[in-house]
């Protein structure tokens, strides 16, 4: 199945899940945990603005804390995050300045320092996307130690335009009153799978790059690929974290919230208009999971 028919199919899907939603026990939410990664300007508007004409206020992370510390909620709110720090998140900015949308964007420095991820690195041309998958997957899964050797291995044999943002541009972006830069460790790696040891260095060392890149304290944390343990949101803590955000796309309710381990919902950097609402509201996953709880 070509990436186009995948892409028409999936936005179809989207549609039809929206139009059965009065079918589903589902509950209109008062706050709206949303994530991106490297998202297309026209499907970053257009979730923006179909969030604004519903009535959405869109929160800074410091205004979200003082929500989950004081319990009180006087009107429906977003919290729109961005993963990793990809230089074409630039291309956002007349969007979030229009908007008015306060955008937390969580760095991996090394990117940052580099020009990469380690994870553009796996696959050659001509291989499947589903390939590629497994093989990052199997990657993932590997211990500090060799995970570093297989990746850079796998740098030293391939040549990559710069994808990440520069130290300038992050720094440039600081400025801006709509854009707060946040952690997401130093190598992207999964955290659970490290020792640790590691995992202490990735919390701190980000937290202080970014901080002396910055001059901004860093006080919030995205765990990579949405990984983590319960000892691991122990670390973050004790590493001066005061809100970690995960992948999990269970509903947030202030008064169940663990606040080192915050749901978000992500929407695909090319997904179609209905399929990205589906994901907003929560509804594709639903019934995601209701399926393969089933099987």
């Amino acid at each position: 199945m070509n990436k186009t028919y995948k892409h028409y199919i999936k936005n179809f899907l989207g549609l039809i899940l929206l139009l059965v939603k009065i079918f589903i026990p589902y509950r209109k939410r008062q706050i709206l945990s949303i994530y991106f990664h490297n998202p297309s300007p026209i499907v970053f508007e257009r979730v923006i603005r179909y969030l604004t004409k519903k009535g959405y206020k869109f929160t800074p992370l410091n205004q979200f804390e003082e929500v989950i510390r004081t319990k009180k909620l006087d009107q429906k709110i977003a919290v729109i995050t961005i993963d990793d720090g990809f230089r074409n998140n630039l291309n956002l900015l007349d969007i979030i300045k229009k908007y008015n949308v306060y955008t937390t964007i969580f760095v991996t420095t090394s990117a940052i320092e580099e020009g990469n991820f380690w994870f553009e690195f796996v696959g050659d041309k001509g291989q499947s996307k589903e390939t590629i998958t497994r093989e990052k997957i199997r990657l993932k899964k590997l211990d500090e130690n060799s995970f570093a050797i297989e990746i850079n291995n796998l740098k030293a044999k391939t040549h990559l335009f710069r994808t990440a943002l520069t130290e300038q541009e992050l720094i440039e972006l600081t400025t801006n009153p709509l854009i707060a830069i946040e952690s997401h460790t130093v190598t992207h790696p999964s955290m659970p799978y490290i020792s640790e040891n590691a995992q202490r260095k990735e919390l701190l060392n980000s937290k202080i790059i970014l901080e002396k890149l910055t001059n901004k304290e860093v006080n919030y944390f995205a765990y990579p690929m949405g990984d983590y343990t319960e000892r691991l949101k122990i670390l973050a803590k004790e590493s001066g974290y005061r809100l970690c955000f995960s992948c999990e796309t269970i509903p947030i309710e202030l008064n169940k919230l663990d606040v080192f381990s915050i749901p978000r919902r992500c929407v695909n950097d090319d997904a179609g208009y209905y399929e990205a609402l589906s994901k907003v509201y929560g509804i594709w996953d639903y019934v995601k999971n209701k399926i393969s709880k089933s099987e």
